[in-house]
Parts: structure tokens; sequence; C-alpha cells
């Protein structure tokens, strides 16, 4: 999308803040499975828990989906519509309360292995990356609508911040269920 007329470039120190953001998260994500094997990564706590493995299904759908709305066409963003960055930044990434996982964004097997689900969640951040790095847009000057309702209309700068800190957040639930007497066969 072609810079918006009246609108400034987002400013370097701004893209270097969001690029830091999807760098170290793409880290603790892909860190926190990276001593999982296949077979430990489908294995549920309980009934209707998620696996590593699914956990990671969900993640790259997500970002997959993010990106593709973040990059597509978005409209002007109305004057006066709130900022919320810094909620986003405090608040998306923790665990503190749950949050259902939209219909299109719950596990099902879309991928053979943890391998495959990985090398997918590369692709999709490295293009977020590739976006920022790109983009000649004020990311704060237009918006969309983001696929989780609880959301609603967000600026692309809080898409960008959103998808950050919805991968950390999900690095924290492998972290929960690696940490489980399940996951480890029992053993304390």
């Amino acid at each position: 999308m072609s810079a918006l007329p009246n609108t400034m470039p987002t400013s370097s120190e701004d893209k270097e803040k969001l690029l830091a953001l999807l760098r170290e998260s793409r880290e603790r994500f892909l860190g926190s499975f990276a001593d999982v094997s296949d077979e430990q990564s489908r294995c549920r706590l309980a009934e209707g828990c998620w696996s590593v493995l699914d956990t990671v299904e969900h993640v790259t759908m997500a970002e997959t989906l993010m990106l593709r709305l973040v990059s597509g066409p978005r409209r002007p963003r109305p004057a006066g519509a709130p900022n919320r960055e810094e909620i986003f930044i405090e608040r998306v990434g923790n665990r503190n309360r749950k949050v259902e996982a939209p219909e299109r964004g719950r596990p099902s097997g879309r991928f053979a292995g943890l391998d495959e689900a990985r090398r997918q969640f590369e692709t999709a951040r490295a293009g977020a990356i590739r976006f920022v790095e790109e983009t000649k847009d004020d990311l704060r000057a237009t918006e969309l609508t983001h696929p989780h309702p609880m959301f609603g209309d967000v600026s692309a700068c809080e898409m960008l911040i959103i998808m950050a800190k919805h991968a950390e957040r999900h690095a924290l639930q492998i972290e929960e269920i690696k940490n489980s007497l399940a996951f480890r066969g029992g053993q304390g």
C-alpha cells in the first residue's frame, strides 16, 4: 500500500522499536520449543488442552493471517482514534487472562510436525519484519480490523505489536506445558 496523502512515514526510531519487538519475540517463541521432540510436541496435558504442536500451529496461523491483513489494503485511521500501543505491549503477552481463539485460529492438525510448523512461522515472521523494514507508510495513520473481536479496529502499528506479543504469550503457554508432570512423563 502506498503512503496516504498528508502523512509522514513511520520514524526510523519507531520502526526500530517494532523490529526489536518482532525479533525478540521470534527468538523467545522459537526458543520455547527448541528442545521439544516431535513426539513430545503432540503431548496434551488433558482432554481439550493444546499440545506444543497445537500452540505452534495456532501462532503460525494467526501470524500468517495478521501479516496478510497488515500488509494488505488498510483504511485511514480516524482522527482521535485511541492509541493503545502501550496497553497492547503490557497486556497481550501475559497469560493472566484466558482468551478463546477464534474458530479459524484453532489448531486442526494443519502441520505434519513441529519442524513444518516452525518453518511456516519463521516465514510469516520474516515477512512481518520485511514489511516493517520496507514500508513507507505511517503505520499509525492506517487501520484494519483485527480477526479477534476483542481488539476491534487497530492501527497497523498496533497490529504489529499484537503479533509480537501474541507469540510471547504462547511461548509462556509452551513453557507451562513443558513444566507439567504429564509432559515430563510423570517424572518430577
